[in-house]
């Protein structure tokens, strides 16, 4: 299932995606299409971007979008949990004179806000979750993974008058505990007064305890855009792609979606019409997105 919403700002239309996969994962992809930043082409001009046109210069830009992701795996109070890999020597039993490198899981609890705040370009954990206190049937706590695929834009200076009110973008991840008074990362009145912001999305990181609270995570998705001949007339959605993947990781006891009714699995000699084997085949009998109208005449 996919909820599709376009909202236009300034020369720049954005396509917003929420995919809802049928193995529980949830997809959240931000494209960026329109008329490209631009200005009149003279002078030295072509520092700040390529020429697309006889007067026209494609001006060098970032797009950047804060999401906030209000998990609650299973409940108001999470954890967060890094999960990685480190290899550890061993002597290979049959030949003690040699040796392997073992693959070893690491997990480690980031009990604390400062231990969640990735700035932009800092390694990330490669699998980072939150996860509730129950388990599945593995004895695993049931959680969702955050997996952001997006490629890393450039922030404003930190000695820059206006970084403050932008100070979400310094980070491509954060989790905090959630505040009512701490419901979003800007403000509307920035775009009239940034150099005065009433709020600053940093302040939010004040190393608050994050065992078994109630969570926010916070996603930076962005990219650098310097544009080209090939962004005429309108630049493309692809490739200008940026977002993030929730990602079940031991929240269910297995795949989900093999339960889909889409699913369809018979052997040889099974009636593939039936619906106890097929339930696809049922599907019609069930329901139809075709209204059953009279027959129509015309005279």
């Amino acid at each position: 299932l996919v909820v599709r919403s376009v909202s236009t700002m300034l020369n720049y239309d954005y396509v917003w995606d929420m995919v809802f996969h049928p193995n529980g994962a949830i997809e959240v992809r931000l494209h960026a299409t329109g008329y490209i930043s631009s200005a009149f082409l003279f002078g030295a001009t072509r520092r700040y971007g390529n020429r697309v046109g006889e007067h026209t210069l494609g001006t060098v830009h970032t797009h950047s979008a804060h999401f906030k992701v209000d998990l609650d795996v299973g409940g108001l109070e999470n954890w967060v949990w890094a999960e990685d890999m480190t290899y550890v020597p061993m002597a290979v039993p049959w030949s003690p004179e040699h040796h392997l490198q073992r693959p070893q899981l690491t997990r480690q609890v980031l009990g604390r806000e400062d231990l969640t705040a990735f700035s932009l370009g800092e390694p990330l954990p490669r699998y980072l979750y939150l996860a509730g206190n129950q388990t599945n049937a593995w004895g695993h706590q049931r959680g969702y993974r955050i997996q952001i695929h997006s490629p890393l834009g450039l922030h404003m200076p930190l000695e820059s008058d206006m970084e403050r009110a932008l100070s979400w973008g310094r980070y491509q991840l954060v989790v905090t505990r959630r505040k009512e008074e701490e419901s979003q990362s800007s403000s509307i009145y920035y775009q009239n007064d940034i150099w005065t912001p009433t709020m600053a999305f940093a302040d939010f990181i004040n190393n608050e305890t994050l065992l078994g609270e109630d969570l926010v995570a916070w996603v930076t998705a962005s990219f650098l855009h310097i544009p080209h001949a090939e962004d005429v007339p309108n630049t493309v959605t692809l490739g200008n792609r940026v977002g993030f993947l929730l990602r079940p990781y031991n929240f269910f006891d297995e795949d989900p979606s093999i339960f889909s009714p889409g699913s369809v699995y018979f052997e040889k000699g099974q009636d593939a019409g039936l619906c106890n084997v097929n339930p696809v085949a049922c599907i019609p009998n069930l329901a139809a997105c075709v209204p059953d109208l009279p027959p129509f005449f015309y005279q």
